[in-house]
Formats: structure tokens, C-alpha cells, sequence
């Protein structure tokens, strides 16, 4: 890593990185009138280079970024995504949380930054949103990888799965607290020592108000992969899944439908890494960026 992006720390505020402007297509009243609303997307960019962009999962924001994105920065042009409803972009009240929606913001940013096409990579739900993001948009993505992708499994804590249900969700996001974030984390790696004050702040800062965990809430009642799924087919793209060895959450078998679904799909695996892997072990991620995206060293 260069001197000037040694010196560069990665801060998780509102005053870090910029926002782009997108208008929401809106829902259509009771008289039938459309009313589009106004909402940003907060995002960090740093380097030159091909576009690689960064899709955090539910429940995150671009901290789970900090410890790859200036070193990725070295050699892409990298944009770190916060969701909307997440960290600190907009909580628009005309959006869904759906698939389909946080895919179609996906384009609208690229859009607002005047972005063809790119790379991809997708953590765990977010990696669900890109994949239906490059089914629908192949002329406008390059590579992408795909971090231990998929939805809410019977391994999660009970506190996630809750979010999922019509009659308890609003109950579990009111119940979504700061100790809550803890025990996820704790079940996200492999080796607890990670986890520190700092860590928590950094994930925690940003939920702790009712829309933020409302949101949350949203994204994870609305998650329906099914149609992800029965599309992989049809990904043209080349994909890369990695999977850590030691992840709680989605097990390394889970990997078998996109290896059978996707036409041009690689795998790997982390060794030593739970769920968390690009934080847990960021430089054998960012090894494996560079194999699967080769791009010249920029000085």
C-alpha cells in the first residue's frame, strides 16, 4: 500500500465520502397518481481504474469495508455502497426493501455516476441484490464475485429470524440493540479476538434509530430469493463465490446451487474465516480480488 493511502483511516461518518442523487419511481395512489421521491445514496470512492463496486448485506453499512477498501483503491476505481435504509443514505418511505428494488438502485447509482458498467462484489443478502442486478443489467457488469451469498438460514440467531415474521418482526427491530449486534458478530467469526469496542461502534452507530431498524426489518420481511434463484441461469457473467471454511451462518454446502445454477462459476474457500470473511482474513480477500480482476498496479 502507497504511503498516502497508508495514512488514510477509514471513518465511518456521514462527513466521509459524498451522496448521489436518485429519484424513486413512487407507488401510485388511490386516484392512480405517481408521486416520484427524492433520496441519496452514500457512498465512499477512492482510486483510479476499472469501477469495482462494494454491496454490504443487510444489517451493515460500509464500515465492513474498512479493512480492504484502500488497498482495493490501489488498483480499481472503488465505490462503497451504503443501502438505502443503511448506514448513511436515505430512508425513503416509498421503497419496499425488496430484491428487486435495492437491485434497481444499484443502477440508478451508476447512473448518477455516470458508470457503463463494473465490477462486482456482493456480501451475503447483498450478494442476492447483485446477483439479480446482473441477470437483469449484463451489458453493464464486468466481474463479480459473490461472498458467501444467500438469504436468513435456520442458523442464525433467533433475534435475525424474528425480523422475518409478519407478527413478531416489529417487536424484534424494537429489540435490535447494541448487545444484539455483539452475539451476531460473535457468531460471524471465527476468531472472536476481531471483535473490540471500536468494531461494535462502528456497525452499531447507524441502526440505533427507529427507521434505521425498521428498515432492516424491511429488507429482511421483504427478502424472497426464490426468483434470484430460478434466474441464475441466465447470469452471463463470470462469478466467483467465496465461502469461509468456518461460517455459522451460511454453511459452505450452500454453495452447490450456484456452482450448478451459474454457467461460469468458480469457488473458493477461506480457510480459518467465518461469515465475515473480507473482514476476518482482508488480505486473502484482496488476493483473491486481484487474481479473479486483474488490474495494473497504479503508482
Amino acid at each position: 500500500m502507497s504511503l498516502a493511502l497508508q495514512m488514510k483511516k477509514f471513518i465511518n461518518s456521514e462527513h466521509m465520502g459524498d451522496y448521489a442523487q436518485i429519484t424513486l419511481p413512487g407507488f401510485a395512489d388511490k386516484n392512480g397518481n405517481v408521486q416520484p421521491e427524492e433520496t441519496r445514496i452514500h457512498y465512499a470512492e477512492a482510486g483510479v481504474g476499472e469501477p469495482l463496486i462494494l454491496i454490504h448485506t443487510v444489517g451493515q453499512n460500509i464500515y465492513t469495508w474498512r479493512n480492504v477498501f484502500f488497498q482495493l483503491a490501489e488498483h480499481y476505481r472503488v465505490f462503497a455502497l451504503d443501502l438505502l435504509g443503511h448506514g448513511y443514505s436515505g430512508r425513503p418511505e416509498q421503497f419496499d426493501y425488496t430484491i428487486p428494488e435495492h437491485s434497481e438502485t444499484i443502477g440508478m447509482f451508476m447512473d448518477a455516476k455516470g458508470l457503463e458498467s463494473a465490477h462486482f462484489v456482493g456480501f451475503s443478502m447483498g450478494a442476492m441484490y447483485v446477483l439479480d442486478f446482473i441477470v437483469k443489467n449484463p451489458d453493464r457488469v464486468g466481474k463479480t464475485i459473490l461472498l458467501a451469498p444467500g438469504g436468513v438460514t435456520p442458523e442464525m440467531p433467533l433475534s435475525i429470524r424474528m425480523l422475518s415474521s409478519s407478527m413478531l418482526g416489529g417487536l424484534a427491530s424494537r429489540l435490535y440493540t447494541r448487545r444484539t449486534v455483539e452475539r451476531c458478530l460473535g457468531e460471524c467469526f471465527f476468531d472472536l479476538t476481531n471483535i473490540n469496542a471500536e468494531m461494535l461502534d462502528g456497525y452499531y452507530a447507524t441502526m440505533a434509530g427507529t427507521n434505521s431498524r425498521k428498515a432492516i426489518q424491511y429488507c429482511i420481511s421483504g427478502f424472497d430469493e426464490a426468483d434470484v434463484e430460478a434466474n441464475m441461469r441466465n447470469v452471463q457473467t463470470s462469478v466467483l463465490v467465496l465461502w469461509g471454511a468456518d461460517d455459522k451462518w451460511h454453511p459452505t454446502e450452500g454453495s452447490e446451487i450456484f456452482h450448478i445454477a451459474i454457467t461460469d462459476a468458480q469457488f473458493g474457500v477461506i480457510r480459518n474465516a467465518g461469515h465475515l470473511m473480507h473482514e476476518e482474513k482482508a488480505q486473502r480477500f484482496i488476493e483473491s480480488v486481484l487474481e479473479y480482476i486483474p488490474a495494473p498496479v497504479i503508482e
